[in-house]
């Protein structure tokens, strides 16, 4: 039994970890655009980053409850969790275009592209 609570908290912080990286990467990316080009990029970047991290962030805190307290239903909110998570991603996505009436849109895609390939860094800086 103990070793099952261990494993359950190297996977919650390595949720926490995983989203923490698509928080600081975006952020970094954001800080980059804001340099390189102007606040409305470097806003726009930081909101297509926040397409993807909110809803990540979300995904991660109720699998890590899965994990927790019902273990047995944990690939089921997996699966239904990653469905909610590019379903959320695209409706804040459609939200930001509807909304927002001045917006740098190769900065969306960039905050996006960031906060989706911080998985693969984070594969990276686990070797």
């Amino acid at each position: 039994m103990q070793f099952g609570i261990f494993a359950t908290m190297a996977v919650r912080s390595g949720f926490v970890a995983i989203v923490g990286l698509q928080a600081a990467l975006v952020a970094v990316a954001a800080l980059a655009m804001g340099v390189f080009r102007d606040a409305l990029a470097a806003w726009s970047t930081l909101a297509g980053g926040a397409a993807c991290w909110v809803p990540s962030a979300l995904f991660a805190w109720r699998l890590s409850l899965a994990l927790r307290f019902r273990p047995d239903h944990a690939a089921t909110v997996f699966f239904v969790g990653e469905f909610a998570k590019v379903l959320g991603t695209v409706l804040i996505l459609i939200t930001i275009a509807r909304v927002v009436d001045a917006i740098f849109w190769p900065g969306v895609v960039l905050g996006v592209i960031v906060a989706v390939k911080a998985n693969w860094v984070a594969l990276l800086l686990r070797r």
